[in-house]
């Protein structure tokens, strides 16, 4: 119990008024906002694909399209791949993006601030897709066809 108490407290200081304030400004629970982060934390290897990443699933959240992140299904299944078949985006699980709408019931992983700031820091754009290299590198795309060049170009 120590333990935890030390650890939320720990969170409370790093968790400005000003962060709060931008939560609150994006309409997300400070419950909902770690589970976002803890998304970008498994989907960006690299700093400034953060921001970009945030804007991708603020985005997808505004128009109520399935998240489709593969942090999720990564986490449901209890797996780490590069990929998943379209059988595997099926696996039944609430944390599974690729079937549920919205946030999975809560984080996948501990975000580290860099991710949460990112959130806060998400730049306005018109982004809906992303796609890894082999070597962590995102490509966004607004569109799906923009998408599938990028995943043609990009992917392992």
């Amino acid at each position: 119990d120590d333990v935890v108490a030390m650890m939320l407290k720990n969170f409370d200081t790093h968790l400005t008024d000003a962060m709060k304030a931008g939560i609150a400004k994006q309409n997300l629970s400070i419950y909902q906002f770690v589970t976002l982060a803890s998304l970008i934390e498994k989907e960006a290897k690299y700093e400034k694909d953060r921001p970009l990443i945030a804007s991708v699933f603020e985005n997808r959240l505004k128009i109520h399209m399935k998240l489709q992140s593969d942090a999720s299904i990564s986490y449901a299944m209890g797996t780490h791949k590069a990929a998943y078949s379209i059988n595997e985006t099926q696996y039944d699980s609430p944390y599974n993006t690729y079937r549920y709408e919205g946030l999975p019931p809560g984080p996948i992983g501990n975000p580290g601030m860099d991710c949460m700031e990112a959130i806060l820091e998400a730049p306005q754009t018109n982004y809906l897709y992303f796609v890894a290299d082999k070597d962590g590198h995102n490509y966004f795309a607004a569109t799906y066809k923009e998408h599938m060049k990028n995943v043609q170009e990009h992917m392992p």
